[in-house]
């Protein structure tokens, strides 16, 4: 019963997640990602396992990348950020108050701000691109896993959508990556 219950959830929110994603908002994202020169991953939360993911996926493409879980930490690099640097503000919510104020902060220094949250959620409302991840999951009483899951395939369509723009680079990078480790 609960390995079928949670695997229908997990199904259903993956399906759902490939209707709301709007494929323009994925592409302008990732020109701004693969233009910028460097990108900061936001994640407070069950969201900081998913912006550290996204630091260990990004930081191969050889541009600068950290993920910032800590809300003093995230406020500061959002006061340091400019014009070419990118946000990526990860909130199943959005309605995290130290999440909407430092996207307000980095919007104002002039960064290009993503969100991977809700359409129409209060963070959403300071985002240049909204890559809305919603399922039917009520966080208000635990945090799900499947919430995380979908964070995570977006994080993949993204870093897939860079990689893509950045060509042959990413490939020499990983094969550098791949022929160190294996000794």
């Amino acid at each position: 019963m609960v390995i079928s219950k949670i695997m229908t959830s997990i199904q259903s929110s993956i399906q759902s997640l490939g209707n709301s994603i709007r494929p323009e908002s994925l592409e302008a994202a990732a020109n701004a990602i693969a233009n910028c020169k460097s990108v900061n991953f936001f994640g407070m939360g069950a969201s900081s396992s998913v912006a550290l993911d996204a630091q260990h996926k990004f930081f191969r493409f050889g541009m600068p990348v950290i993920a910032h879980t800590d809300f003093i930490n995230q406020r500061m690099m959002c006061s340091m950020l400019d014009k070419d640097d990118v946000g990526v503000f990860i909130s199943y919510t959005g309605r995290t108050d130290a999440m909407i104020v430092n996207a307000e902060i980095a919007r104002e220094r002039g960064a290009t701000v993503i969100g991977i949250t809700s359409q129409g959620s209060l963070l959403s409302g300071q985002c240049d691109f909204v890559l809305n991840a919603i399922t039917a999951e009520d966080t208000d009483l635990f945090t799900p896993m499947t919430s995380r899951i979908i964070h995570l395939a977006v994080i993949d369509m993204l870093a897939t959508s860079v990689a893509l723009k950045m060509g042959s680079n990413i490939e020499d990078n990983i094969k550098s990556i791949k022929k160190n480790l294996a000794a």
